[in-house]
């Protein structure tokens, strides 16, 4: 169309523009997107019982003194969330499992790191019959988390491997602090296979060329590693961080299998079911620690996120 074509009269209608017909949908199409929904109702439909209704009762129980056994159920208004800082017995009890589950969230940094040294060994090829090693080290990432510590419950006692091997008498299951220094201990060497492999994965991202351009102006292998390795695989800490945290805070097995019942290990998770399903039965007050677990791990992990760009590489 010319300009002066485009030159209208005041009181001449413009034509109106062309409507794009819409695309028929095939039968075969229509049998694809049918499959592919079916495939993929399963995972909606138990996601939708099982953690979205979850959710929503959990946080209606909270406010109600519920207890399933009796079928009993009145409002209380917030009065479960002031118990659980207020009351004589709880109190104490919860604000114990919380400096607990904030203590035994040391593991999480050890297991990086350990998981970083491993990662660089065999990145550099220091450890012969690597392959071997990446399987041997990542065995208790994918093995059951009750299996792990009965495990280490053995190791651990007074007469266990490991007051055997280093000629101790140290009662680690008993004690407050040993108690914390055993968890955190078994937790690193547990998690730090996982680690490895993704620090591994990281590592072998990081472009060639940025190390023989370094080494042609004189950097080592440690300026290499902190200058552009670290850098680099930023991304991989992140998510160990942040997968870390919001898994230890959710820690169960460690007070119930390892410690067995030990108040030194326990946790939030822990006292969560002591109070809703150990003889208490009390499912509202239950439920209010939930709700208030589930604002710790978003705070956390709003504050992670928050600083990561200060930290974190992006392209």
């Amino acid at each position: 169309m010319y300009p002066d074509e485009l030159v209208r009269t005041a009181g001449e209608e413009l034509p109106s523009p062309r409507v794009p017909k819409k695309k028929k949908v095939s039968v075969q199409e229509r049998k694809e997107h049918l499959i592919a929904f079916l495939f993929i109702l399963p995972p909606i439909v138990g996601f939708l019982i099982f953690t979205a209704l979850s959710v929503v009762f959990t946080f209606i129980y909270s406010f109600q003194n519920y207890n399933s056994l009796s079928g009993i159920s009145e409002n209380v208004g917030f009065a479960n969330y002031i118990d659980l800082f207020t009351h004589v017995t709880r109190a104490p009890l919860f604000g114990k499992a919380i400096v607990n589950t904030l203590v035994l969230l040391l593991s999480v940094p050890f297991s990086m790191i350990l998981g970083l040294i491993l990662a660089g060994l065999l990145r550099l090829g220091e450890i012969k019959g690597s392959k071997f090693f990446q399987v041997l080290y990542y065995v208790p990432a994918v093995s059951s988390a009750v299996a792990l510590n009965i495990v280490w419950n053995y190791i651990f006692r007074s007469n266990g491997v490991f007051n055997t091997l280093l000629g101790l008498d140290v009662i680690w299951l008993d004690g407050d602090v040993t108690i914390k220094v055993a968890i955190i201990f078994k937790n690193s060497l547990n998690s730090m296979g996982g680690a490895m492999i993704l620090y591994l994965a990281g590592m072998l991202n990081v472009p060639r060329d940025l190390y023989e351009a370094s080494s042609l102006d004189g950097a080592g292998k440690v300026r290499q590693f902190f200058s552009i390795t670290l850098p680099l695989i930023s991304p991989v800490t992140f998510y160990l961080l942040i997968t870390g945290v919001i898994g230890g805070l959710q820690s169960y097995a460690d007070a119930q299998v390892f410690a067995a019942g030990n108040t030194g290990a326990t946790t939030i998770v822990y006292f969560i079911w002591q109070q809703g399903i150990q003889g208490n039965n009390n499912q509202g007050l239950a439920s209010a620690a939930s709700v208030l677990l589930a604002v710790l791990i978003m705070i956390v992990t709003l504050i992670q996120f928050k600083f990561s760009n200060k930290w974190v590489y992006e392209e």
